[in-house]
């Protein structure tokens, strides 16, 4: 059994009675904002690396919610080179992703069907990346998720959004004066989360809620090396664990990412 200090706690928007357009007003307000603060431009390099190793252009986004950072990630890693961009969640959230494709230029695409991050489909290609989501896992299906990639030969690259569980807290209620400030400004509109921010303010309270208990979840670095350690046959990747600092302050996203030592030799994306 593994042995980590995070919490397994639950998020309301992982229940499957959470109401459709109270969670995707909570991740739409959470892609706003990882955008507006460009908090995972810096990883760029780090994607176009496994992109390199395993020689694709491709990238498949897991669990991306209301589209995560694609918008700005997508700008970056288009800067060093071609790269097209496949969408995907357990929950699609098609209103949200076909506004971003529309603006992408054709650089973001979606998936329609559900796609369950611990069992994706082989016929699936280019890096698996994921963004702020990974800690919704309790640790026998982060575990999966990783397992999965490792069976099927897929470089993985993980993200979560912070290194410090308290920095995290104490932020927090900065969120609520910023969601009732900037939401009129997300993207596509819709009158449901007017509402449901503003007369019913559901979705304040579910952000701030699944927020808080986002940091005590979090995976950091010590956990995702127990993790790994734990991977069947994860001695045939080469791992990556670490921070990715991107300012004065020692903060940043945490990273895993893992690229097969040969990648070719079993499954390689051609360049398109």
């Amino acid at each position: 059994m593994l042995r980590m200090r995070r919490r397994q706690l639950v998020e309301l928007e992982d229940l499957a009675w959470c109401p459709r357009p109270v969670r995707d007003g909570a991740t739409d307000w959470l892609a706003f904002m990882a955008n507006a603060t460009q908090m995972f431009a810096a990883v760029a390099p780090r994607i176009r690396a496994a992109m390199d190793a395993v020689r694709t252009t491709d990238v498949l986004d897991l669990c991306s919610g209301g589209g995560g950072p694609w918008p700005t990630v997508g700008r970056e890693l288009a800067r060093s080179g071609p790269v097209t961009i496949e969408l995907s969640d357990l929950y699609p959230n098609i209103p949200a992703w076909r506004a971003l494709s529309a603006r992408s230029g054709g650089r973001l695409r979606y998936r329609r069907e559900a796609i369950d991050a611990t069992d994706v489909p082989s016929s699936a290609q280019g890096v698996r990346t994921m963004f702020n989501a990974f800690h919704h896992f309790p640790p026998h299906l982060a575990r999966a998720v990783l397992a999965d990639a490792v069976q099927k030969r897929r470089a993985i690259a993980i993200f979560e959004g912070i290194n410090h569980r308290g920095a995290g807290l104490l932020a927090m209620p900065l969120q609520l004066p910023a969601i009732l400030l900037f939401t009129p400004l997300v993207r596509p509109f819709k009158w449901s989360r007017l509402l449901l921010t503003y007369a019913v303010p559901v979705i304040p309270m579910l952000v701030l809620f699944d927020g808080t208990v986002s940091m005590l979840r979090l995976y950091l670095e010590a956990d995702l090396h127990a993790l790994v350690e734990s991977v069947p046959g994860a001695n045939t990747f080469e791992w990556d664990i670490g921070t990715t600092f991107q300012g004065p302050l020692p903060l940043g996203p945490v990273h895993l990412i893992g690229v097969p030592k040969h990648p070719c030799e079993e499954s390689c994306s051609p360049q398109r």
